[in-house]
């Protein structure tokens, strides 16, 4: 099986500018599987069995579906080149926005569309229409078809879902579903917690949507062991499931809930484990996974709203000089945990700490920050556990 072609019952990024989507294609062939892009019908199944790439809408003119169909492109023209011949002004203050600059009304753009106008054609129809286009700075000109290009472009891109991706997706979409976990942070949490291949970590994910457990298979790449856990129901796998992960690569991860971990292993303490006659037991493979018990896991990533009690709870599965990470979205309940593991002595090199980070819009003729912005990327408190 060709990774690299898009298949059924796989998961897709359908990007057109900044605009970006998740989609499961169907799982069986021969079924049209529309979706909204914008304010365009796409049939996405029009895609399977192509690499994953840039496709160009088009409309055939025997097919009677609205909906357009994708075929693969590496001719891609953005509008600005096409429109770069047009006149400029020098400034824009003879320039009053009171909604009469723009001579082509609503149902005039849905009937050129209904011709089966490119997304070219209908920017240039706008263009032609508009009275002060013309008179507008190179700057302003270029926001201007930008602007369009986003409602109108008859070019997208196919992605292959990957960690990074995934992680902008969830975030531009509603940044609180993965607890205002930014991709920056997530790089952060990796290599704090020391996640490398051959390894045996342990994640709770109180509220990401699967995306911590999902980079850490991504990165081990079926070596290893991921203990996946969990306080009630099941544990979140959005993420995983997204990943498109095969066989192989999900390997490794063993969902636990925690309410059973923390029974077997009071009982293993207490002693009061039942011994198994030699007969009876079950032979393991030999690259098994050996059971979760205290002092077994070489990082533990914690991830919830508060995390304090079972931070204090879950660390105890962590063998000595192995990492740890706990995020949160809010620094007060860090603190709270942050001064336990002190006067407990639990960690050295125990450290909370804030990513910063802002995103800049670049464009030809001017770059600066970008006027919306998270205010805070969530918070993570590290350390190295040690035994006193």
């Amino acid at each position: 099986m060709d990774v690299n072609l898009i298949l059924n019952d796989q998961f897709v990024l359908v990007q057109r500018k900044s605009q970006m989507s998740l989609h499961q294609l169907p799982k069986r062939d021969g079924k049209q599987w529309t979706i909204k892009v914008g304010r365009d019908l796409v049939d996405l199944s029009t895609a399977l069995g192509k690499p994953h790439g840039t496709f160009k809408l088009s409309r055939s003119e025997d097919n009677k579906s609205k909906a357009f169909a994708l075929v693969p492109s590496s001719d891609v023209v953005e509008m600005k080149e096409k429109l770069k011949d047009l006149n400029s002004g020098e400034s824009n203050k003879e320039i009053w926005d009171d909604g009469t600059s723009q001579q082509l009304k609503k149902e005039d753009i849905e009937e050129l569309r209904g011709q089966g106008l490119t997304g070219t054609e209908i920017v240039s129809q706008l263009v032609e229409n508009s009275k002060t286009f013309q008179i507008k700075t190179e700057f302003s000109q270029e926001k201007y078809l930008n602007k369009k290009e986003e409602k109108y472009s008859e070019w997208l891109d196919i992605l292959k879902p990957n960690i990074r991706h995934l992680a902008k997706y969830f975030h531009s979409q509603d940044p609180m579903q993965i607890l205002n976990l930014r991709p920056d942070t997530l790089a952060m949490i990796m290599s704090l917690a020391n996640i490398k291949s051959n390894g045996k970590f342990g994640v709770f994910d109180g509220g990401c949507q699967g995306l911590i457990t999902a980079t850490i298979l991504d990165r081990i790449q079926g070596f290893g062991t991921v203990w996946n856990l969990f306080l009630k129901g099941s544990s979140q796998k959005r993420v995983i499931q997204a990943m498109n992960f095969n066989p192989e690569q999900l390997k490794p991860l063993k969902n636990a809930s925690l309410w059973k971990v923390k029974e077997s292993l009071k009982k293993e303490e207490n002693g009061e484990g039942d011994e198994v006659p030699a007969a009876k037991m079950i032979k393991l493979d030999e690259d098994a996974p050996q059971p979760l018990e205290f002092g077994s896991l070489d990082g533990l990533v914690v991830v919830c709203r508060r995390p304090n009690a079972i931070a204090k709870e879950l660390v105890k599965l962590l063998a000595p000089s192995g990492n740890f990470v706990i995020f949160c979205p809010y620094s007060e309940p860090l603190c709270e945990t942050y001064t336990d593991f002190r006067e407990c002595n639990v960690a050295v090199n125990l450290k909370l700490t804030e990513a910063w980070f802002r995103l800049h819009q670049v464009l030809p003729l001017r770059t600066h920050p970008e006027v919306n912005m998270s205010g805070s990327g969530g918070y993570i408190l590290s350390g190295i556990k040690v035994v006193s």
